[in-house]
């Protein structure tokens, strides 16, 4: 792919070049001058095109769910066990009755969100994998749908302030276009597909996060529909103190829709810890530049506030707990525990400033060419998160957002309220593609800003050009720039949906889970099961998950290599023992007359056959996936 990238990113540079050129020359040209209300558009563009993006969007999110990735990643197996035992024994994995936050491997690694959700659907429809991925693909589906209501409402609330009239390119730019080409991106972009097919807590966050915001601006637009705050100021002047104080207050509806929102905002919190420090900002953001446009009344802030710190109270008395080192809270119904390390993943002292610029070098190459340094569960080399040649057309969006913010566009304005403070967040932080989840959200939006510069500028050359070979070679350039992305999508699911397992064989441990429910169903008596460590990671969570181990068993025999480890790895529980005998070579074959069963990596096979008096008869042999059992035969 990095031939491809790099004509690509050639082609992209070539066209943003022309297309500034061209918009310079044609910036005082318009045609079609329109009021809104006067335009229509085809389903086809309105309801037909969304649809099918959806639909491809969710197809690629649930084709071959429990068999692409192959395997489970020990943080999913983490989260799926913790929901596991929640919903069936009530309590967690430390044996604290309905946790506010599931400690899980001592300092965290499994947000309460998730792992409730996940409760919930275990014990609807039982817990496996397939039941574990099918929640982030759902949300992630409804994510596309929500995402592009939101640009296409944010969209219209920006026209309403628009009191000239517009030209008829602009509106389809920015009404009919813009929300589809940013439905297009993220349905279609390598960072929400991977993130959409695999549980991970942070996974939830952009479906909270976009629910959230258009919920608040659906609450505005209604604000702004039925208080007319534009005549205050002469009913002020006429001093008509009882008509400004109605066209001043706060609309029900509106109301209910900010507390909702303010609500989702707040369950949020609970999703992953870069809410904590991300959301209340945005939000402060977001009641600054409403309120001035007098979209929200002080009493709606006040109303935010209150159902924001009710519904996170909780996880902040946690916080709390865990700050001040305070006494935990247990009691029968439910728990707010301590974490048994601490952890930290901010950067501070001396080299915080050279840390911020190391920070801000990888969130440039996460968005332009992909870093190398992730993990193959978030990137597959050639294909970085939005694409690598799409960067430019990235930071074109950018500069014209930036420009549009400081002319006054609702639209940006928002986009930018959530924008800044994941950027910051980032710079402060150990960053992986994982914790900067948040920035994918303005930077998609972004992205399509560039998009339709670029063809808006030839779609004028096609408009009014009088040759007819020079609107073709319009039509023919305005075509490159989506087909590009196109094309790369098709490379990106080619390549995921064939090589992927294989890519990824060490991240999700495929065939592991199953030989060691496998070998707990054939141990008997005081028989041991000795597990391997090789090409797997954790391998006492995967065990746990698809054992589904009495949680009580787990925490009365388990033993952690280093209990106050900043994450607790065990090396054994019930009858389980992770790492193989150090005399395994020459005594093999003891161990498994006693009765002992054997997982080993199918690499490792040669450690069993070259034992001294290895019989084959004497073993049973059962192959699951990259792994082995071996069972002695009675």
């Amino acid at each position: 792919m990095g031939t491809v990238n790099t004509v690509s990113l050639i082609i992209y540079l070539g066209l943003i070049v022309f297309a500034l050129y061209l918009y310079r020359k044609n910036s005082g040209n318009s045609f079609s001058q329109i009021n809104l209300s006067d335009v229509t558009f085809s389903k086809i563009y309105t309801v037909l095109l969304p649809v099918v993006l959806v639909m491809i969007g969710a197809a690629l999110r649930f084709y071959k769910l429990s068999q692409i990735p192959a395997g489970l990643h020990q943080d999913e197996a983490s989260i799926g066990y913790e929901a596991y035992i929640l919903s069936v024994f009530g309590i967690d994995r430390d044996g604290n009755r309905y946790p506010v936050y599931p400690i899980t491997y001592g300092s965290g690694g499994g947000s309460p969100l998730m792992i409730y959700l996940n409760a919930v659907t275990s014990f609807l429809f039982g817990s496996s994998s397939l039941t574990l991925r099918s929640l982030p693909a759902i949300l992630g589906v409804i994510t596309l749908i929500v995402f592009f209501f939101l640009i296409k409402r944010l969209s219209r609330e920006s026209f309403i302030e628009n009191k000239g009239n517009l030209t008829l390119q602009y509106v389809l730019g920015e009404y009919l276009w813009l929300p589809i080409v940013s439905l297009c991106i993220m349905a279609l972009c390598p960072w929400h597909v991977m993130l959409s097919r695999w549980s991970l807590d942070s996974n939830t966050m952009p479906f909270f996060v976009i629910l959230a915001l258009l919920l608040f601006i659906m609450g505005a637009g209604r604000q702004k529909e039925s208080t007319s705050f534009e005549s205050i100021g002469t009913l002020f002047k006429n001093k008509d103190r009882k008509k400004s104080r109605t066209l001043s207050a706060s609309d029900s509806v509106s109301t209910l829709l900010f507390a909702a929102s303010a609500f989702v905002y707040a369950l949020t919190l609970y999703s992953y810890g870069s809410a904590t420090f991300i959301i209340p900002v945005h939000l402060i953001l977001l009641c600054v530049i409403f309120h001035r446009k007098r979209r929200i009344t002080a009493f709606q802030i006040l109303i935010g506030i209150l159902v924001f710190i009710i519904v996170s109270s909780p996880l902040l008395l946690f916080y709390a707990i865990n700050t001040l080192d305070l006494p935990q809270i247990i009691t029968p119904f439910f728990s707010v525990t301590k974490f048994t390390a601490r952890r930290s993943i901010f950067t501070t002292g001396e080299g915080m400033l050279l840390s911020a610029l190391q920070n801000l070098l990888v969130i440039i190459k996460n968005l332009a060419i992909g870093c190398s340094d992730e993990q193959i569960l978030n990137y597959i080399p050639g294909f970085p998160p939005l694409f690598a040649f799409t960067f430019p057309i990235t930071l074109l969006g950018v500069i014209i957002s930036m420009i549009r913010v400081k002319r006054g566009a609702l639209l940006d304005q928002v986009i930018l309220s959530l924008f800044i403070p994941a950027f910051v967040f980032g710079l402060f932080v150990e960053e992986d593609i994982t914790r900067m989840v948040l920035i994918f959200i303005p930077v998609i939006y972004y992205m399509a800003r560039g998009y339709i510069f670029v063809v808006d500028a030839f779609v004028t050359i096609e408009k009014t050009s009088a040759s007819k070979l020079v609107r073709f070679f319009a039509i023919f350039l305005k075509s490159i720039a989506p087909a590009l992305f196109m094309a790369s999508a098709l490379f990106f699911c080619k390549t995921y949906f064939n090589e992927f397992n294989e890519l990824s064989r060490d991240a999700y441990m495929p065939g592991y889970g199953e030989a060691c429910a496998y070998a707990d169903k054939k141990a008997s008596g005081d028989a041991i099961i000795y597990s391997t460590y090789e090409h797997v990671s954790a391998p006492f969570m995967i065990a746990l998950y698809y054992t589904k181990t009495n949680p009580y068993d787990f925490i009365n025999t388990v033993h952690y290599k280093d209990p106050n480890a900043e994450f607790r790895i065990a090396d054994s529980f019930t009858h389980f023992r992770f790492g193989l005998p150090e005399d395994i070579t020459d005594n093999a074959l003891s161990y498994l007359s006693e009765g002992n069963i054997f997982i080993l990596h199918e690499s490792q096979m040669d450690t069993i056959k070259n034992a001294p008096g290895y019989n084959p008869e004497a073993v049973d042999i059962k192959s699951f996936g990259d792994f082995l059992v071996i069972v002695p035969i009675s």
